[in-house]
C-alpha cells in the first residue's frame, strides 16, 4: 500500500463537544518522513509542528486544529473542521502503520 500523506502526533477527544483536537509531530509523504525538509512557514505556521494544546492561545489564527464529529459508523468517521471543511476517515482492513511511517 502507498499512503500519500500521513500526519503523526498525539490527539485528545472531548466527548462533551464531540471534538477531537490534534497535534502534529511528523509529516510523511509516500512513507518518507519529510518533517525536517519542510519550509518554516509550513512547519511552524500552518502545521504548528511539535505544539501541544497549551501552546495555543485560542485566539483567531492560533487555535489547535480540531474536528467536531458529525457522523460515525463501524468503518468510517466524518467530522467538520474548525474552518468549515469536512474530513472523512475510513477504517482499513489491515494496519497501514508500516506503509505510512517508514523511514
Amino acid at each position: 500500500d502507498v499512503i500519500l500523506l500521513s500526519l503523526l502526533g498525539p490527539h485528545e477527544f472531548g466527548a462533551k463537544r464531540r471534538q477531537m483536537k490534534i497535534c502534529i509531530d511528523d509529516m510523511y509523504i509516500t512513507g518518507k518522513n519529510v518533517t525536517n525538509a519542510l519550509p518554516k512557514f509550513i512547519s511552524a505556521g500552518m502545521l504548528g509542528l511539535g505544539k501541544r494544546p497549551g501552546d495555543y492561545s485560542g485566539k483567531k489564527g492560533d487555535r489547535i486544529p480540531a474536528f467536531t464529529i458529525i457522523a460515525s459508523s463501524e468503518s468510517s468517521l466524518v467530522a467538520r473542521g474548525g474552518t468549515g471543511g469536512v474530513a472523512i476517515w475510513t477504517r482499513l482492513k489491515k494496519d497501514i502503520q508500516t506503509a505510512a511511517y517508514s523511514s
